[in-house]
């Protein structure tokens, strides 16, 4: 055998047969190795690869559950990692489309010095937006590891800077993923707040201007200072009522036929009419000062409410937006891409001496079914 690899030849009648049959088993394990070799060694470009490591945290630290929480939401935690969020933005059409602007891909993986297989386009990646989708995830490579939180970006390219380049670029896309979902938490959480808010501050206004309103019809700034002035008239009108009904009862004892007692009475009928005309002016169903009061205490309460209801509306909102900032996701770099000064890919020793592994452990098991067959056809 070419390679030194001896098997063994039983008898057979048809000697030729097997003869060729060993022959091509020595070829299937031979041709693969000597191609991958011919072009690993002599065709395949060099390729370098830039890495950069990161982090993707929240503004505060998640509270631990204790007991059976804490076990039921051990799946949930690790499914709802905001890093893998930014792997598979990474890799994915929307951030090609995005690196395309910044970067001129076509022309990076299209360098002269790119082999035939290893370019795009090649015999392996057809030219269309699928096949560099395809071709993208192949060359662009993201690892998250749960146990410490930490993500890394590999990059290759037939050029360091064209490799460092790219991946300078996904970690600013990256960035900027990042901080549109927090514009977008933001906003979620703050939306039922502000509206909240804004229905508070229009019903103060609404019923600021009707008090405001109700003031300047009934030309006054407080009825209910205005009922208490008007009470205390009516207790001077009553004390004054009460001293000078005294009085006539005196002069209508001491001397009935005195000048003063007509006085008297006609100055306590005109007391009387008063005090009756001032309690009317409270008492009436309409436009009495009783009504107006039910009015101005049902705009007073409304105005108070608002205000309660403004100053509820204004602590959510702080709330919500202290909230909002504890649940802020920031992407931290931990290690910048590099710049390659020697080429990592491909690993050209290591991968020959796998395929001629693997062919060879075909070729073996190849031998093994033909040399079965061949025994049971012997013993028939």
């Amino acid at each position: 055998m070419a390679l030194g690899v001896s098997f063994s030849m039983p008898q057979w009648a048809n000697g030729r047969a097997w003869h060729l049959t060993r022959l091509a088993l020595n070829w299937w394990f031979l041709l693969p190795t000597i191609a991958s070799a011919l072009y690993f060694f002599l065709v395949a470009a060099d390729q370098y690869e830039s890495e950069a490591r990161f982090v993707v945290r929240s503004a505060a630290k998640p509270e631990v559950p204790s007991g059976l929480a804490f076990l039921a939401q051990i799946g949930l935690g690790r499914s709802q990692d905001d890093s893998f969020i930014v792997q598979e933005y990474i890799t994915s059409r929307a951030s090609i489309e995005k690196l395309r602007k910044m970067a001129p891909l076509d022309e990076i993986f299209d360098r002269p010095q790119a082999d035939f297989l290893a370019r795009f386009p090649s015999l392996l990646f057809r030219q269309s937006d699928e096949g560099f989708y395809k071709y993208f995830q192949y060359m662009v490579n993201v690892i998250h590891v749960d146990k410490t939180g930490i993500t890394t970006l590999r990059v290759r390219a037939f050029e360091a800077a064209d490799a460092k380049k790219i991946a300078d670029d996904l970690l600013l896309l990256s960035e900027e993923l990042v901080n549109r979902i927090n514009v977008r938490l933001q906003t979620d959480a703050l939306r039922d707040s502000k509206t909240e808010l804004k229905l508070a501050q229009d019903r103060l206004v609404v019923t600021q201007t009707a008090l405001t309103d109700y003031r300047n019809k009934e030309l006054t700034i407080d009825p209910i200072r205005n009922a208490v002035s008007l009470g205390e008239l009516i207790a001077r009108l009553s004390a004054e009522l009460a001293t000078t009904q005294a009085q006539i009862a005196e002069l209508k004892v001491a001397s009935s036929g005195s000048p003063q007692l007509s006085t008297l009475q006609r100055r306590a009928t005109s007391l009387q009419d008063q005090i009756a005309k001032e309690r009317n002016r409270i008492a009436d169903d309409h436009e009495g000062l009783a009504a107006r009061i039910a009015v101005y205490e049902r705009l007073v309460l409304e105005k108070e409410f608002a205000n309660r209801m403004l100053s509820s509306a204004e602590a959510e909102l702080v709330r919500a937006r202290t909230e909002s900032s504890r649940q802020l996701l920031y992407l931290e770099r931990i290690a910048e891409p590099n710049l390659p000064d020697y080429p990592q890919y491909p690993r050209r020793i290591r991968t020959v001496l796998t395929i001629a592994a693997g062919n060879l452990l075909a070729a073996l098991i190849g031998w093994l079914v033909l040399t079965g067959m061949r025994e049971h056809a012997g013993h028939h």
